[in-house]
């Protein structure tokens, strides 16, 4: 099949399971679509964790569930045939992962596209080539597009809250602790991954820093990054401020209330991407001109780059012995040293 012979499409779906930043990095495609197909309908599978990033997405006609993990065979049975029954005309896969290859194939679409890696091209009829280029996430995703001859609607990522998650977030920046501050800025120590975690001593220096130019920051993170918190904020807690417990939508609306959020590559940045607030986004083995967008002088990143990376694994393989290899445990990272990130927070919060 090739760009010329591809019809116009009524139905249109499209697979992201995961994760949350990934999801979010997609939006720059729904937006191109509903741009050049506004009468098609655009649906998209992806996990339930996800959902209530695009549930007001205005560009996607529904937010459809892949089953839980844990699901039965039964389950994921129906769930296909479900698809099937959707007669679309188009499915995107975005991430060619194993599963949604599979659903990719057995949904019965008149064209089914996806990247050509190795052990899953097999599920579509439209390949694109691998992206040899690293490049910003969003950028990769429209990719898959612009191979179907669908002019892209730039690369802005974006979010839609509901209004009950801005009346949320207004509230609570009108009680007294917020709503003080001269100037807002959030610390987002969390990460799925070890790996992309800047060290505590780190984040406790820098937290002690900007007390002393004046910032008492916020901490941000989810319920599950208890332990981690307070192990940053023990004996600096008059010095720290601590996002309250939230939904998913929530901290997306706190977010978008803040001046800066400095932190690790994650969900929490993503979020500040999608709404214009500044963003300082502090990368180890992970290339950051992957996940920052580039050209926009509000979203920068830190990167201190070794001999072995960025290596993109998720555990760094460096023992913490000191001495015991060619690098200290998580070097990458280590060396991005609490001064050099205030005196980029500096330049970023000149004229606040």
């Amino acid at each position: 099949m090739n760009a010329k012979s591809i019809p116009e499409p009524k139905r249109i779906l499209l697979i992201r399971f995961k994760g949350i930043g990934d999801v979010i990095l997609s939006t720059p495609l729904f937006r191109a679509l509903k741009k050049k197909y506004p009468s098609a309908q655009i649906d998209l599978v992806t996990r339930t964790f996800c959902a209530p990033i695009v549930q007001n997405d205005p560009h996607l006609s529904r937010v459809i569930l892949y089953p839980e993990k844990g699901a039965s065979l039964g389950e994921l049975i129906r769930f296909i045939h479900r698809i099937r029954g959707e007669k679309y005309d188009w499915v995107l896969d975005l991430a060619a992962e194993p599963r949604s290859a599979w659903l990719t194939l057995f949904s019965g679409a008149a064209l089914r596209a996806g990247y050509a890696f190795h052990f899953r091209q097999w599920a579509f009829n439209y390949r694109i080539p691998k992206n040899q280029v690293r490049k910003y996430q969003a950028e990769v995703n429209l990719d898959i597009i612009r191979a179907l001859g669908v002019p892209d609607a730039g690369n802005q990522t974006e979010i839609r809250l509901s209004a009950e998650d801005k009346a949320w977030a207004e509230a609570c920046f009108a009680r007294s602790e917020f709503k003080d501050l001269k100037v807002k800025v959030g610390l987002n120590p969390t990460g799925t991954w070890p790996s992309k975690r800047w060290p505590v001593s780190h984040w406790r220096e820098l937290i002690q820093k900007l007390n002393g130019e004046g910032v008492k920051p916020i901490l941000v993170g989810a319920p599950a990054d208890q332990s981690l918190l307070d192990e940053i904020r023990k004996g600096l807690e008059g010095l720290t401020l601590i996002k309250p417990e939230t939904t998913l939508s929530q901290a997306a609306a706190f977010v978008s209330k803040l001046d800066l959020l400095i932190g690790n590559d994650g969900t929490p940045q993503h979020f500040a991407q999608a709404f214009g607030v500044k963003s300082l986004t502090l990368c180890g083995p992970h290339w950051g001109m992957s996940w920052v967008k580039p050209g926009d002088v509000r979203h920068r990143f830190l990167q201190h780059f070794l001999d072995c990376g960025p290596c993109d694994l998720n555990v760094c393989p460096f023992p913490k012995e000191q001495g015991a290899a060619a690098h200290v445990h998580q070097e990458c990272l280590v060396k991005i040293t609490p001064e050099k990130v205030l005196g980029v927070a500096k330049e970023m919060l000149a004229g606040y």
